[in-house]
């Protein structure tokens, strides 16, 4: 849509299933048609020009877009715009809200339109800066990624709630008993939302509902809350010493290293780091060493000759 051929950038990162999408414009450009035919797309205006629009709407600086699989999608972005956006299916995006303490199911996600609300303008300079920075040539380290999901989730999702005064019933302990059972049994391996509701042989909503019933947290959430609890206990052990604060976490099935040290520290007050000092201090009081004392001597009087 300009004179001149048009130029500018696209960034792409792919994590697991999610895409990640960054675009800066330096020309007019006009687009049209569906962004995917299968997953959902939560796109953010990090820098918008003057004159941009979209479905003949004005957008601006920090408005968030919902687009629905194969719905058409139809705008025109004016030189100068900065855009970012995540694609990935409704199943893992109500996953990724769930590890946030949130929902977003069909109903609370919505039809393909602009929200009404726009991100702020503290954290949308922060993340416009990091994606610019892509566009110069840094790379940086895919935090911006997941900040950008955590973000656009945000925006979109709300809180679980309980109706008031409801009472739990029995097929809803029956259900929190049989998601637990098969949750304790698997917690080293990846454990999607689809195998706890297919283990207590229920429907994902009335899922989420047993569980902040009678746990006050969804389910995704009590799965990480035991994980951190068992990689907690690793750490402070002697026998794991020799394992670093990665590998147990791996084996707990928490990959990221931001992310583990953010919720240990929400849950425990402290670092992973902080847990391992502490267990390597208490191995070197003069107690400790003391004791090691009396394990040698007790093996010297076992193998001594008494004549």
């Amino acid at each position: 849509m300009t004179q001149e051929p048009v130029t500018g950038g696209l960034a792409f990162a792919r994590q697991d299933d999610i895409v990640f999408t960054c675009g800066r414009l330096d020309g007019t450009v006009s687009l049209s048609g569906p962004l995917s035919e299968d997953c959902i797309t939560l796109g953010l205006g990090l820098r918008i020009a003057p004159g941009s629009w979209h479905w003949l709407e004005p957008v601006a600086d920090g408005s968030v877009g919902v687009f629905r699989p194969a719905d058409e999608h139809d705008s025109l972005y004016r030189a100068g715009s900065l855009y970012a956006a995540v694609t990935l299916r409704q199943e893992r995006l109500e996953q990724e809200a769930a590890g946030l303490d949130l929902v977003l199911d069909d109903r609370t996600l919505g039809a393909t339109r602009f929200r009404a609300e726009k991100v702020g303008p503290r954290r949308l300079t922060e993340l416009r800066d990091r994606f610019d920075r892509i566009h110069r040539g840094d790379p940086g380290d895919n935090g911006q990624c997941a900040d950008l999901l955590r973000l656009l989730i945000s925006q979109c999702a709300r809180r679980p709630r309980v109706p008031a005064g409801q009472k739990p019933t029995k097929s809803h302990r029956r259900i929190v008993s049989l998601a637990r059972a098969y949750i304790d049994a698997n917690l080293h391996e990846p454990i999607r939302i689809e195998d706890i509701v297919a283990a207590a042989n229920t429907s994902k909503r009335t899922l989420y509902r047993a569980f902040m019933e009678f746990m006050g947290e969804p389910p995704q959430v009590y799965v990480r809350r035991l994980r951190l609890h068992r990689i907690r206990e690793d750490l402070a052990s002697e026998a794991e010493a020799g394992c670093t604060i990665a590998l147990i976490a791996n084996q707990w099935g928490i990959a990221e290293p931001g992310r583990l040290s953010g919720w240990y520290r929400e849950l425990f007050g402290e670092l992973p780091s902080e847990t391992v000092a502490r267990r390597q201090r208490s191995a070197d009081t003069p107690a400790a060493a003391g004791a090691d004392g009396l394990a040698r001597t007790a093996q010297k009087v076992g193998t001594m000759r008494i004549d």
